[in-house]
């Protein structure tokens, strides 16, 4: 009896480990914005704008939108950044950690254009 509680409880164990380790990329795990620039294999991107907002602002140097603030910025290292051009919208994964300074940084699991 013991053991079909223990063989239970271990079947239970692992079944939470798989559950809770698969990955999935799922639109609830994405984010969106607009491509401020391309530098060397990276991608500036602001979050949480309207494409009014990014009118407003896409001929402003990324410098000086960094300096001026206020704005949700994250630099992401992306193989594939030569498939999209500043002024993109798009939806993008990220894949371990992401740097809190300002701009986050962190490297992309996927970016598509939205």
């Amino acid at each position: 009896m013991k053991a079909m509680q223990f063989f239970f409880l271990l079947v239970v164990a692992i079944s939470v480990i798989v559950i809770g380790c698969t990955g999935k990329l799922e639109n609830s795990d994405s984010k969106e914005g607009f491509i401020l620039e391309k530098k060397e294999g990276r991608i500036l991107i602001v979050q949480e704008i309207s494409q009014d907002t990014y009118n407003d602002i896409k001929d402003a140097s990324s410098e000086a939108l960094i300096d001026q603030g206020g704005l949700k910025l994250i630099w992401l290292i992306y193989d594939k950044v030569d498939q999209f051009q500043k002024g993109n919208h798009v939806m993008f994964w990220t894949e371990g950690p992401v740097a809190e300074s300002y701009p986050e940084q962190g490297r992309a699991k996927k970016v598509e254009a939205k």
